[in-house]
């Protein structure tokens, strides 16, 4: 065989075991945007998430480097964690396999990006900006996190980094793209803020005017998103109890608008959120 010929066989082998694998995250996309069927309200039935988890597992496991496939396997279990799981069981599970894979698809991005832990965020924000996906697979990490320290307790969780590392992380995709998932960086550095127990020489950055500054800039990004309004309402209240009335007028339009059809099951959960509030502040 010429040197010619092998590389044009080696060449069509290549393209031959990629096809699959691009079909494999075709099919994961497919089966993800479909999440919404059958579901009730803010719960999902398993059937497609599983199987568009199934589908990123296995384009992640022929590829690792795909990281496109490794941040939308990450985007999926989450899914799953927050709306099909029945119990807290059930989420410690899947965000457990959530951190699993997390591990993998970001060692993966600091051998893309040539950086570790240690690595200044700004660095790390202007390597990630030549490859695609890799700020996407930092931001689902952060929130993958955040849904674990939810089903393991705030306390515990930050006793073990989780804060700290959900903080990198996000802040490292709101340097490279503050846009990303309809703001969704600053969404979760503001969730963060609010949400952390500010613990002397653990988390003593936990502050809720840096919360409020956030959550303002995802909902101007993205004004509409009801997830960051319902955490936009709480900051505000919890921040300043004399602005219930201004934070009961912002849940009362997540509940009255349309949900959005891209994002049914999300909508109808940030829904239910909002109406929570509502009955605990006796609005």
């Amino acid at each position: 065989m010429t040197r010619l010929s092998f590389n044009a066989c080696a060449t069509a082998l290549t393209l031959l075991l990629a096809l699959p694998l691009s079909g494999q995250v075709a099919d994961g996309d497919r089966h993800y945007a479909a999440r919404a069927e059958g579901a009730q309200g803010a719960r999902a039935k398993a059937e497609h998430i599983d199987a568009a988890i199934a589908a990123y597992q296995r384009a992640v496991t022929g590829n690792p480097n795909d990281l496109d496939a490794q941040f939308k396997l990450l985007r999926a279990i989450r899914f799953k964690g927050a709306y099909v799981a029945a119990n807290a069981e059930q989420k410690k599970q899947i965000y457990g396999l959530a951190k699993d894979a997390g591990e993998k698809a970001v060692a993966v991005v600091n051998r893309r990006l040539a950086v570790n832990a240690k690595t200044p965020e700004k660095q790390v924000a202007d390597a990630a900006r030549a490859i695609p996906g890799a700020a996407e697979v930092l931001l689902w990490d952060a929130i993958n996190w955040g849904e674990w320290a939810l089903a393991y307790g705030k306390m515990a969780a930050a006793r073990q980094g989780a804060a700290d590392r959900i903080r990198r992380e996000a802040t490292i995709a709101h340097l490279t793209n503050p846009r990303l998932e309809d703001g969704a960086p600053s969404r979760v550095l503001g969730r963060l803020h609010d949400q952390t127990p500010r613990i002397p020489l653990i988390t003593g950055w936990a502050s809720s005017k840096e919360a409020l500054r956030f959550l303002t800039e995802s909902q101007k990004l993205s004004p509409k998103n009801k997830l960051t309004l319902v955490f936009l309402a709480e900051a505000m209240v919890s921040n300043d109890s004399s602005r219930k009335p201004q934070g009961a007028q912002i849940l009362q339009g997540v509940v009255s608008a349309p949900n959005d059809p891209q994002f049914l099951v999300e909508d109808a959960a940030a829904v239910e959120d909002a109406k929570v509030l509502l009955r605990k502040w006796g609005a």
